[in-house]
């Protein structure tokens, strides 16, 4: 299990953006939490291995924007991967043993649904970009009470991972990720087939979605941006259900 080359050797943009949320904790848990509380329709956001990036906030506030209540938990605790972690394979190994494991995360993860629970959130997605893809398909297969996930330029995933979820799922590599096609059609078999999709960014990059997309340039963010409607489209008909 490992991380396309390209995730290990391409830094994040700098970028800045003016957040309209706000960041709170629940429990010792830090959160960048968007949109009304009165939503009945949650959404957990599963950054990529870059963290609390401009981009991933920018995403959450138009998720937010569109009638979502967003919550972004800082699942590695101010410790995300830099720069100088580029181009060390066995950086990325262990934080795949460390950090960023499911053992490592799942307490988060559920302290969020939890805090869903306490404000009348009545369905809950989850999204994740880059390892957040297999945080996310893993999160599908094994916490009860998920209506739907979504991964964007997935790494790690596995043959079997999208066999296992128990809710719709929205696949959108780059032309960087694996073809796919077979992992989607093992879930052809289940209940919630229909509203599964996938599509390819076969004109993107890994993390165009993520830390490393420049949304000043216009293609990546017009991209970027169709990527989003996607994933509005996506949570509002399953989380609608």
């Amino acid at each position: 299990m490992s991380f396309p080359e390209v995730c290990c050797n391409t830094p994040p943009v700098k970028a800045t953006y003016i957040a309209k949320g706000v960041r709170s904790k629940l429990g010792d848990l830090d959160c960048y939490f968007s949109g009304s509380k009165d939503s009945k329709r949650g959404i957990l956001v599963n950054y990529d291995v870059f963290g609390m990036h401009a981009n991933v906030i920018q995403l959450c506030d138009i998720l937010g924007e569109m009638g979502f209540y967003v919550a972004l938990p800082d699942l590695l605790h101010g410790k995300p991967l830099v720069e100088a972690d580029l181009g060390k394979p066995e950086v990325f190994a262990g934080f795949c043993k460390s950090a960023g494991s499911w053992d490592a995360v799942k307490g988060s993860f559920r302290k969020v649904l939890g805090h869903f629970a306490e404000v009348g959130v009545a369905s809950t997605g989850v999204v994740g970009f880059c390892w957040g893809g297999k945080m996310v398909v893993t999160a599908l297969a094994e916490l009860d009470g998920l209506a739907g996930g979504a991964i964007v330029h997935p790494a790690l995933i596995q043959p079997g991972d999208m066999a296992r979820v128990r809710a719709p799922l929205m696949v959108l590599p780059s032309k960087d990720e694996p073809d796919f096609a077979d992992e989607f059609a093992s879930m052809k078999d289940k209940p919630f087939f229909a509203d599964c999709y996938m599509e390819r960014f076969d004109d993107m990059f890994h993390g165009f979605c993520g830390a490393r997309g420049d949304w000043a340039n216009a293609e990546q963010a017009a991209r970027a941006n169709h990527a989003i409607k996607l994933l509005v489209g996506f949570f509002a008909r399953v989380l609608a259900k």
